[in-house]
């Protein structure tokens, strides 16, 4: 496992007034007063109705007083902890910043054709292998679905073989009541039975409504599971702007807000202290083309506003970087990754997912590498430089004088990386040298670095019993399936 340290920025940028912020919420409030939330889960009515939710049983809609959120909010811890599958220790609500790889992909960008194609579980097993060697990703989500096998093998699988293939936090998006038995399962073969994984929780989940104002009872299974175990969840609400939330940017997030307060209020109702995140990614759709817009720079606006909301609840925030709607590794996919990421880390949020190419459908091993360049350049801009004698360099300006030469002074070779990254695959050569070394793109580049690594890298391999129980759990699954 390479994992680099991480710290999330000092002074967020912070785009609403905090009148604007009380709009919201009362329009939230009234929303969940007024109309209501739909939770699909006979259990999770039967919890609203007993805290005093006046809840339709016929059309499984809650309405939830302002008090109740009120309260339950205050159990929500501020810090908490994961784990990594080694069991070292990730601190969440610090000052510490963390990156999550992209996550369940059909399709992967084939490193040598460079056509698209359904993925495999061999995909899965090297691109987990690869998350785990680049040092900016300190969170590995199940990177593809696995197209060969049945629908309901394919996120089990994939787990199975992430697990074995990376050593970092892992963090799933479950979509069934038994995905999430036996990802629990899993989380306690890995940590070392029920009681480790609760203290030491290797895996957490993300859990998405359906906007607007829904809870389908995949995701009510989800978030009923994972607390009942005191498991981290993500509460991320990503309402399509337009279709699932109103055109206008204020009353999608009033739509958002309504629906993670809910989930986070359920939460904290199964397990008073649950650790949760207030996730967001409300998506731009772009009536010209009748597509999600994942690259919008809106979407960064809304980054920016959903970690405010986060923090106006007092709730760790959570949101995506490092989107496009682009294709391919081009020109479109850097402007858009630049500027996603960079405003999505100064929004001030703990966790940040990336969103892989073609709005995160499309996996590519050289889209990891990129990312993982940008990252590198955009954690660097929050770490401004030291001032103090040794760096001001008096005397050593004063000995050189005027007209002098600093290269070859021993104060040049011993600083000249602490101010600087220097980004590995980033092209700051001369033009000649550039073509001497075969005139490489960045695709190239990043191609040639994935490729070595995935020859060269080997992760820290799962201990032989543990690896042999999650086969075992895999093969329960097949004849839960009945597959």
């Amino acid at each position: 496992m390479v994992m680099a340290k991480c710290y999330k920025v000092k002074k967020p940028l912070e785009i609403l007034e905090e009148s604007d912020q009380d709009k919201i919420h009362e329009t939230a409030m009234k929303v969940l007063n007024e109309v209501g939330i739909k939770m699909d889960h006979p259990e999770v009515l039967k919890l609203f109705k007993a805290n005093g939710c006046e809840v339709d049983e016929a059309k499984k809609v809650v309405k939830i007083p302002e008090s109740l959120i009120k309260e339950e909010l205050k159990h929500v811890p501020k810090k908490f902890d994961i784990y990594t599958r080694g069991l070292e220790r990730m601190e969440v609500g610090t000052d510490r910043f963390y990156m999550l790889s992209p996550s369940d992909n059909a399709y992967i960008l084939d490193m040598n054709s460079q056509r698209r194609r359904p993925a495999t579980v061999d995909d899965c097993r090297q691109m987990a292998r690869l998350v785990d060697a680049l040092e900016f990703y300190h969170i590995c989500c199940t990177p593809v679905l696995p197209q060969e096998l049945p629908a309901k093998l394919r996120g089990l699988t994939a787990s199975v073989e992430t697990l074995k293939n990376m050593n970092k936090h892992y963090l799933p998006e479950p979509v069934s009541a038994m995905e999430v038995k036996y990802l629990i399962e899993m989380g306690e073969a890995v940590a070392g039975g029920e009681d480790e994984l609760t203290k030491k929780p290797v895996i957490s989940c993300v859990v998405c409504p359906t906007s607007p104002l829904q809870f389908p009872e995949t995701s009510l299974a989800v978030i009923w599971g994972f607390a009942k175990k005191g498991l981290p969840s993500v509460i991320s609400s990503g309402p399509l702007v337009g279709l699932g939330a109103p055109i206008t940017m204020a009353g999608t997030l009033a739509i958002q807000t309504a629906e993670n307060l809910s989930g986070i209020t359920l939460a904290q109702l199964i397990k008073k202290g649950l650790p949760v995140l207030y996730g967001g990614s409300a998506l731009p759709f772009d009536m010209s083309v009748g597509n999600l817009a994942h690259g919008a720079v809106e979407f960064s606006l809304f980054s920016l506003a959903e970690a405010q909301m986060g923090r106006y609840y007092g709730v760790p925030p959570y949101g995506a970087g490092n989107c496009t709607n682009s294709k391919l590794d081009d020109a479109q996919a850097g402007y858009e990754k630049m500027a996603t990421t960079m405003l999505s880390y100064y929004s001030g949020i703990n966790l940040a997912v990336e969103v892989s190419l073609d709005n995160h459908s499309l996996f590519a091993p050289e889209d990891l590498i990129l990312h993982n360049e940008i990252a590198g350049i955009v954690l660097r801009t929050d770490r401004a430089f030291e001032v103090n004698e040794e760096t001001l360099a008096f005397d050593l300006i004063k000995k050189v004088g005027i007209g002098g030469d600093y290269l070859a002074e021993k104060h040049t070779r011993t600083n000249m990386r602490r101010d600087y990254w220097y980004p590995p695959l980033t092209d700051r050569a001369s033009y000649e040298t550039w073509v001497t070394k075969g005139a490489k793109d960045f695709k190239t580049r990043a191609l040639e670095r994935a490729r070595k690594i995935l020859a060269d890298y080997k992760p820290e391999p799962l201990a032989p019993d543990v690896s042999r129980r999650l086969d075992e759990i895999l093969e329960k699954v097949k004849k839960e399936a009945d597959v």
